[in-house]
This record gives C-alpha cells, sequence and structure tokens, in this order.
C-alpha cells in the first residue's frame, strides 16, 4: 500500500506557471456558477453580470435554466430570487454515471450551455482528526498575529489502479449554545444552533491521483478555525466535511483558478477572465463567459467535538462558572446576555436534521 502525507499533498498544484492573465474585465461578462450533486437537496445555479473592474457582478434575472440527464431528461430550475436558480431537491433524481449539462436562455434570446459531463460514483473519506496549533490570522485591525486554533485534517482510501481521480473538499463547522435554567422562572432552556459556512474557503483543496498506485491519502490539511471566542466549543461542535469527486476538466479549472489568486490576491477579487468557464454561447462560442458549472459527485462525513476533548489540549473556560458566571452571583464575570437569549453573532440555523 502507498500513502501519500500531508507533505506531498501540499506540494500538488504549487507549482506556478505563466498565464495569461487579464486584469481588468470587459463589462457585460456572463457568470455562471453552480454545482449539481449526487445530494438529495436544492440545486442552485448563480448568474451574473460583470460591470467593471473591482466590483462584484450584479445579479442577472430573467433567465430560463435547464438541467438535461442523458441528453433527453429535462429539469427546470425555478428563479428563486435576482440571478439565484433553484432546482428543488424533491423534484431531482440524481443518477450515477449519467451525463449532465446546464442550458440557459437568457432575456434577450442568447443560449449558453455546458458539454455534458459524467457524475461518478462518489469516494467517501475514511475520517477526519483535529489537533489544536498556533496559527498567523489576520485580526480585525489589519494585523498579523499567532492564535490558538483547531487544525482539521483529511484520511481518504482510493479505488485502486486509478490514476484518474479529482477530488475536491469543502470544511463546514456547526456548533450548540444552550441558555441557562437561571434565565427564567419555570426554567426552560433554549437550544440554539450555529454555523454551516465554509471554513477558508478562499482557500481551494483539490487533489489529483497523478501517482500510480497510491491507494491513500491522509492528513491532508482541511482548513482550521480559532478557538476564540471559545463559546462555541463549550458545547457539543460538528465539523462537517464534504468530499468532491469531480472530473479533470474540473479540476484543471479549479487548478488555474488558485494559481491565479495566489498570484494576484484571492479568489474573491474581481474574476480572472484568464480562467476559462466550460459553459458557452451556443452561436458564439468566443464569447468570454466566467465561472464554473461543476457536475459533482459528494460524500459527506461528520466529526464531534465536546469540550471534554480539549483535556490536555487547551483550557476550555467552563460554561456555568465562567462564561455564564454572572447568572450565579460571581461579581468578577463578564455579562454575557446569550446565555439567556442565544443572540450570538454567530448565523443561527435550525437543528440540522443529523444532530
Amino acid at each position: 500500500m502507498i500513502l501519500l502525507s500531508l507533505g506531498v499533498i501540499s506540494g500538488i498544484c504549487s507549482c506556478l506557471v505563466e498565464l495569461p492573465f487579464e486584469p481588468t474585465l470587459k463589462v457585460n461578462n456572463l457568470v455562471v456558477n453552480g454545482t449539481i450533486s449526487n445530494l438529495k437537496t436544492d440545486q442552485h445555479i448563480l448568474l451574473s453580470r460583470t460591470v467593471g473592474v473591482s466590483q462584484p457582478p450584479i445579479p442577472l434575472a430573467g433567465a430560463q435554466v435547464r438541467l438535461v440527464e442523458n441528453g433527453s431528461k429535462v429539469y427546470s430550475f425555478l428563479e428563486q430570487s435576482a440571478g439565484d436558480y433553484v432546482l428543488p431537491g424533491d423534484e431531482y433524481d440524481p443518477t450515477m454515471l449519467a451525463t449532465y449539462q446546464i442550458k440557459i436562455e437568457l432575456s434577450d434570446g442568447n443560449q449558453y450551455q455546458s458539454d455534458p459531463d459524467i457524475m461518478q460514483v462518489p469516494v467517501k473519506p475514511d475520517s477526519m482528526t483535529w489537533t489544536v496549533g498556533i496559527h498567523p490570522v489576520i485580526t480585525s485591525e489589519g494585523l498579523i498575529r499567532n492564535q490558538d486554533v483547531v487544525k482539521v485534517f483529511a484520511n481518504t482510501s482510493l479505488p485502486e489502479g486509478r490514476k484518474d481521480l479529482f477530488l475536491k473538499w469543502d470544511l463546514k463547522s456547526y456548533f450548540q449554545f444552550t441558555t441557562m435554567p437561571e434565565c427564567n422562572p419555570f426554567k426552560i432552556l433554549s437550544y440554539c444552533y450555529y454555523g454551516g459556512n465554509s471554513l477558508q474557503p478562499e482557500e481551494i483543496k483539490i487533489y489529483s491521483n497523478l501517482e500510480a498506485g497510491v491507494t491513500r491519502v491522509q492528513d491532508l490539511d482541511m482548513g482550521f478555525e480559532n478557538i476564540f471566542p471559545e463559546y462555541r466549543f463549550v458545547e457539543t461542535h460538528y465539523y462537517e466535511l464534504y468530499q468532491y469527486r469531480i472530473s479533470e476538466l474540473a479540476y484543471e479549472y479549479f487548478r488555474k483558478l488558485r494559481l491565479v489568486s495566489e498570484q494576484n490576491g484571492t479568489i474573491f477579487d474581481p474574476i480572472p477572465a484568464s480562467v476559462t468557464s466550460n459553459v458557452y454561447n451556443v452561436n458564439n462560442p468566443k464569447e468570454k463567459v466566467l465561472g464554473f458549472f461543476l457536475v459533482s459527485s459528494v460524500e459527506v462525513i461528520r466529526k464531534q467535538l465536546v469540550a471534554a476533548d480539549f483535556a490536555g489540549l487547551y483550557p476550555l473556560p467552563d460554561k456555568v462558572n465562567n462564561i455564564c458566571g454572572w447568572l450565579k452571583g460571581i461579581p468578577e464575570s463578564v455579562y454575557f446576555s446569550a446565555c439567556c437569549d442565544c443572540k450570538l453573532p454567530e448565523k443561527r440555523i435550525p437543528k440540522p436534521v443529523w444532530w
């Protein structure tokens, strides 16, 4: 068995190559972004147009968006809001090894499409591991400081004998915070949930099985999360890892996007005109289209952390006696109203169905 460790992985796609980069964008470029996967959730396609240098594209309304399966079966997207087109999960039944392509007709009659792409059989990650470490973080004041973080890693077994395996990852974080019984005379607790955002979305995590005989990748750096503010870790905390199996075309797109972002800022800067989309104008293939329509299978795994897991790694404060100690009359405790109303700065969400 041949293993590929973190040191090898981090070197993949890190070499710099000469790319034709246009520092400015023409006005009115179509931008298409979206993913079709095997998850039984709503599928989204985002359409927009560029409006100028250093400005985000504006949403594009009034289009007709269709997903074509195996050249014949058609799913229609609904415009949920300006530029956001959704295919409800209960109306979509994905098929492994089927081909999918997107077809778009704008209000002005222009038609765009992608070439059919195969939804490959997914590859499931074996596990996630984590540790506490130090990582340089840019503060709100723009200063770089070393801070305590949770670092998350992935381990994945690969199909033997395959040299055409391409993977992409996305790591999300969730946590629970519960109100204290002292907050009301009936001692009723409110269980509140937060998160669902990707960690370091500006960093593109991809892998290509270029080495014959590699059967496992291990200790692949998936991202990190600041431990402060510590209230996010004093109860139950989850990391959710999405492992996408993508095509070689998609891998090359993200590889080039990462190279451009390393040389010219981040992927959140104006969209690089040098990175060509897989969507094209049917009647004018030379028209510059930006973004990417991704056909991908995905597997999801989760890792649960509780406060006791940090013993010997990091001195988490005690919720009852420290974070919410003011409810028990401890004078030196900082008043933290979230102990009674759950009003934290993080995005509050419904309880995940898998919790």
